[in-house]
């Protein structure tokens, strides 16, 4: 019998075992020795680097649908999000096959992807998440006034200007962390806004921080559509609607250029 055969053998011995013992369930954990189980079986024929390898796996309560896998000493630490708790075989196994791929360097398969891309947006997951997010999320940040610019004064200038004030935030300020991946993100749960305190600095134009919120502001209107769902990241429409702002190009160019020195 081929390796992916014995896998796939064994998974469905593991579907067939959760539903025919749901009395076995009524511990707490024992979602997590599912999991544990699941993990070992497909890791481990999966991945030739992972054959022998020790893996410890539990649900974890994240505030989102995070995922995660490190080495710890000889052992591979998995946790997934107890949002997944519940969730079907075949989008835990998307799951740990897509954390596969990741230390392995790896491609994960389109139907993972798939699937567990359709997974997230089940209106139930998203309740959960958001409602979580509300209740034991917290937002950090420092005030309003920085150093060398104050957002609450340049947040009340573009709320004008391009907004006709129909931008609600709760909270906006500097961030503690100096990132230069994120400059900027705005929270469509809490209603705020953070940007990195790298751009709080004499060798940042003010039109630069001016760029960096109206971009954030605009989440505040295109993360969600009629209905209420939060919507990914920078459609279209999105993108037509930063580009009209006056000191795009210039800002763009500056960041590139400011990026460039701070590495």
């Amino acid at each position: 019998m081929s390796r992916q055969a014995a896998c796939n053998g064994e998974i469905e011995q593991w579907r067939g075992y959760r539903g025919a013992a749901p009395e076995v369930k009524k511990r707490q954990d024992s979602a997590s020795e599912d999991l544990q189980w699941l993990c070992r079986s497909l890791l481990r024929q999966s991945f030739q680097g992972l054959h022998n390898a020790e893996i410890d796996a539990c649900f974890y309560p994240y505030i989102g649908l995070t995922h995660t896998i490190r080495r710890k000493d000889s052992a591979w630490m998995i946790r997934v999000s107890d949002h997944c708790r519940h969730a079907p075989a075949v989008i835990l196994e998307a799951i740990i096959m897509m954390l596969g791929c990741k230390i392995m360097r790896r491609t994960p398969q389109r139907k993972h992807v798939q699937a567990y891309a359709q997974f997230r947006k089940n209106p139930q997951i998203m309740d959960a998440v958001r409602e979580r997010r509300l209740h034991k999320g917290k937002k950090y940040m420092a005030g309003e006034t920085g150093r060398c610019h104050s957002l609450r004064e340049i947040y009340q200038e573009l709320n004008d200007r391009y907004f006709n004030n129909q931008i609600e935030i709760n909270r906006i300020g500097w961030g503690f962390r100096k990132s230069r991946a994120r400059l900027g993100h705005y929270d469509p749960v809490h209603h705020t806004i953070t940007l990195s305190p790298l751009l709080d600095s004499a060798a940042v134009p003010r039109y630069v921080v001016c760029y960096i919120l109206y971009h954030e502001m605009l989440h505040a209107i295109f993360e969600a559509d009629s209905s209420g769902w939060l919507q990914r990241h920078h459609p279209a429409e999105f993108r037509r609607a930063e580009k009209a702002y006056p000191d795009y190009a210039k800002a763009r160019k500056f960041l590139r250029d400011y990026g460039s020195r701070l590495r």
